[in-house]
């Protein structure tokens, strides 16, 4: 019975294969060609959404917001809050990390703060060190009658 079963999957991927060979062409269904895109080379590409042209300030005091936007816009998922980050918040010392969430975290960390990365949307979160003091609930309690 399972050699059954593998003669039947060997006949189904050998038909998508050959599909895939034979496949539509255009004289089977005629229209309008694709679109070309927009090229790929240095002359095409503009140097305000590249983010290889974004510069990120790395050097001892420079604003924390502006190192955030600058990642922002170079491609990482980056969410803070502008209540957060303050503009008296600067970097203390260039980050010798080379990856984004250790840079993120020597960054942050002499201002109480630190990157998580966020599981729900991508990216990375930030979030102060400090936990805020949970609530203390008193149960009231009465005596029987």
């Amino acid at each position: 019975m399972s050699r059954i079963y593998q003669a039947i999957a060997l006949l189904c991927i050998a038909g998508s294969c050959q599909a895939q060979m034979d496949g539509p062409t255009s004289a089977q269904f005629p229209g309008a060609p694709l679109p070309g895109g927009m090229g790929t080379g240095e002359e095409f590409r503009s140097k305000a959404v590249d983010p290889k042209a974004v510069e990120i300030p790395l050097y001892p005091g420079a604003l924390i917001s502006s190192v955030l936007t600058a990642l922002t816009d170079k491609g990482f998922q980056i969410r803070w809050k502008p209540e957060q980050v303050t503009p008296e918040m600067k970097v203390l010392e260039r980050p010798k990390a080379t990856r984004v969430d250790n840079m993120l975290n020597e960054i942050l960390a002499p201002w109480g703060m630190r990157a998580d990365p966020d599981l729900m949307k991508g990216g990375y979160l930030v979030k102060d060190l400090k936990k805020k003091p949970k609530k203390k609930f008193e149960v009231e309690q009465k005596d029987p009658p």
